[in-house]
């Protein structure tokens, strides 16, 4: 069995922290595999190959055998790492392969790389199996690396808004940015392999500033007497010492207020360097931007956040609100967070719902706004500036 691990941001910490801190980390985690490999039941082999990536194989059998060993591996490389400046986190992935009789060397690694491409672009399991579809996804990743650049220098990147509404009332209240790419093969690229790709291309930072400029822009022509709001996504290589002056000018430069902006962040992108996360997020907020948690439900350290940071917004994945209506327990969970946020001050969104009856329960247990099919898919951009006009007008 072979276990591929790989550092999801070394990039970001190379660029946020400089070379010699990266490569103290590539160290530290190396080390780390070296203490871990002698524990593992079977092991045969642990060594760093070029780049962000460590090779692990292990005589084990089942694939329990194997997840056991990825949770445990994964637990001790996302601890934190001590450096001069202070604790850094990173975002290990693993992917996983099971030999089978006649495979060769050069298959089973081959495998493996294709399932740790997939566990890069992945929310929540930071580890995956390979299987047969893995390597049709590497033939896949391998176009689409190859297109994005060119997609970006000629504009095809698209963006689409997934509307916002009050739940009291349903009024639009604003919407969500979503980057779409059509690509030549393989039709609609979402956003999670969109970035996916633009982490392997080191095109992340070109990619949301293109985004985040054309949202703007389209933004600064909805209906003015609605004041809609607009939210966008940043992730943890998006909080750069200079994300948020760069971002202020994309605003001042389209001529849309502060206040109508929030950025939402994943918990992950924060635990990367907190203490940069809050002095962007600061200097955001005293300008008027909103901040928001997005997939609020899904990681691990959610609480410390929601009493340490400037946040105006707590908002619920939508693995949260599926079943409200079928399964007390997730009732439950639901109820007890809205009241958290409630209790902090924190206005709270819903994402995913698809049901009156999931609006009904939301609207009872106090939740300020809500996304979804119910109301409305997201839409292009022509289409929502018609879709806001028609609920503005």
């Amino acid at each position: 069995m072979l276990f591929l691990v790989g550092i999801r941001d070394l990039k970001q910490v190379n660029d946020l922290h400089g070379r010699e801190t990266g490569n103290a980390v590539i160290a530290e985690i190396g080390q780390r595999i070296a203490a871990f490999a002698p524990t593992m039941a079977g092991a045969i082999m642990a060594a760093r190959l070029p780049g962000r990536e460590f090779l692990l194989i292990a005589d084990a059998t089942t694939a329990h055998e194997a997840e056991q060993i990825a949770r445990k591996l994964l637990l001790l490389l996302g601890a934190p790492l001590q450096q001069k400046d202070g604790d850094l986190h990173i975002s290990p992935r693993i992917g996983i392969a099971l030999s089978s009789p006649g495979q060769s060397g050069g298959a089973i690694l081959a495998a493996a790389s294709a399932a740790l491409a997939a566990a890069y672009s992945r929310k929540g399991r930071k580890y995956r199996f390979a299987d047969s579809l893995d390597m049709v996804d590497a033939l896949r990743n391998s176009k689409l690396d190859k297109g994005l650049r060119q997609a970006l220098a000629q504009q095809e990147i698209a963006i689409h808004f997934q509307p916002q509404f009050d739940v009291a009332s349903g009024r639009l209240v604003g919407a969500e940015a979503l980057a779409r790419w059509t690509h030549p093969d393989f039709g609609e690229i979402g956003a999670a392999e969109l970035f996916a790709a633009a982490d392997r291309c080191d095109l992340r930072e070109e990619l949301s500033y293109a985004i985040q400029k054309q949202a703007v822009g389209y933004a600064a022509a909805w209906p003015a007497a609605g004041s809609l709001h607009l939210s966008i996504n940043l992730g943890a290589e998006e909080l750069a010492d200079d994300h948020a002056a760069r971002l202020l000018a994309i605003l001042d430069e389209a001529g849309f207020a502060f206040n109508r902006l929030t950025v939402e962040l994943t918990e992950e992108s924060i635990v990367r360097d907190f203490d940069l996360a809050l002095s962007q997020l600061d200097m955001l907020r005293s300008r008027g931007v909103s901040v928001a948690i997005d997939d609020f439900g899904t990681g691990y350290s959610s609480l410390a956040y929601l009493k340490s940071l400037p946040l105006d917004y707590l908002k619920i994945d939508k693995g949260m609100t599926a079943d409200i209506s079928a399964n007390p327990r997730d009732l439950i969970v639901l109820r007890a967070i809205i009241a958290l946020g409630k209790a902090l001050d924190l206005r709270i969104i819903a994402e995913g719902v698809e049901k009156a009856g999931q609006l009904d329960m939301l609207r009872a247990e106090g939740c300020d706004y809500f996304q979804g099919y119910l109301r409305s898919p997201p839409l292009s951009a022509s289409q929502f500036q018609l879709f806001a006009e028609q609920q503005v007008g």
